[in-house]
Formats: structure tokens, C-alpha cells, sequence
């Protein structure tokens, strides 16, 4: 087992045959463990696409520009490089890219990001709609529209 990396976005490695369990620890401290496969053995695989700059911001469409791209599949393709399909779920943009072990940190720091950003919204959503069924409920008690045979 190598040890973490520091900083945000570390992780740590458990080889295991043909796979390995990558640690990837976030900025907040939480941790995710994912099961990395050997990389393939293709000749194409062997560098990162030669344009880098496209690839810094993953997670933006490059069509549509919505912050909201993700990945659905992922497999090594070299030593420090990682084989990524992202999908678009504005424009429905599917495109594969190669990207560093940085660029997979930065993509994973910008999907834990907006996956929390999404949980706050949700959180506020669930918690206004929970405040007004509980002032309709209290005005319906109030105006004595509840009865016993209600429940």
C-alpha cells in the first residue's frame, strides 16, 4: 500500500491482481474507495490526447457549457493516464477523453462540488415544502377542517 498523497484531492493505491482500490480523499476529509482496472494494452491508450487545454475542465459540456457533465465509464490507459466517457445530460453530448491523474482529481474535486452543491438545494427544497404542508396542516387544525375520523 502506498501512502496518501497530501493535500486535497490524495489518495492512496491497494494493488490486487488484475485491479486495484484507489483511496480518494476529498477536501472535506471524506473518502471514496474505487476499483481501478489494469490499464489496455492498445497502442492508442499509451499517451493523454495531445489537446490539454480542452480537457482541464472536464466536467464542462463543450457544446452546451453546462457545469453538469459526469462520467460513465472510466478505465486506465496508462500509468498516470485514465480513459473517461462523459455524458451531457443538458444536450445529451457523449464524448470520450483521456486525462492525467490531475485532470482526474480536479474532474473529481468539480463532480464532489456540485453533487454537494445539489444536496444543500435539495436539503432547502425539502425544507421549504416540509414548512409550508406544516402551515396548511396548522391552518387547517385552526379552522377546525380536521377531525377525528381523518385519521
Amino acid at each position: 500500500m502506498q501512502g496518501p498523497r497530501g493535500g486535497p484531492g490524495g489518495h492512496e493505491s491497494v494493488e490486487m491482481g488484475d485491479c486495484d482500490i484507489e483511496r480518494f480523499i476529498f477536501p472535506d476529509g471524506t473518502e471514496r474507495d474505487m476499483l481501478v482496472f489494469e490499464h489496455d494494452a492498445a497502442p492508442s491508450c499509451a499517451a493523454p490526447a495531445p489537446a490539454a487545454a480542452a480537457s482541464t475542465d472536464a466536467h464542462i459540456c463543450p457544446l452546451c457549457h453546462s457545469p453538469l457533465v459526469h462520467p460513465t465509464e472510466w478505465q486506465r490507459a496508462g500509468v498516470a493516464t485514465w480513459r473517461i466517457t462523459l455524458r451531457c445530460p443538458n444536450c445529451e453530448t457523449v464524448r470520450t477523453v483521456m486525462l492525467t491523474r490531475e485532470e482526474v482529481e480536479n474532474l473529481n474535486r468539480a463532480l464532489y462540488e456540485g453533487t454537494e452543491r445539489l444536496a444543500r438545494q435539495a436539503d432547502q427544497l425539502v425544507r421549504r415544502h416540509f414548512e409550508e404542508e406544516t402551515a396548511k396542516f396548522v391552518a387547517a387544525l385552526d379552522a377546525d377542517l380536521i377531525l377525528p375520523i381523518d385519521f
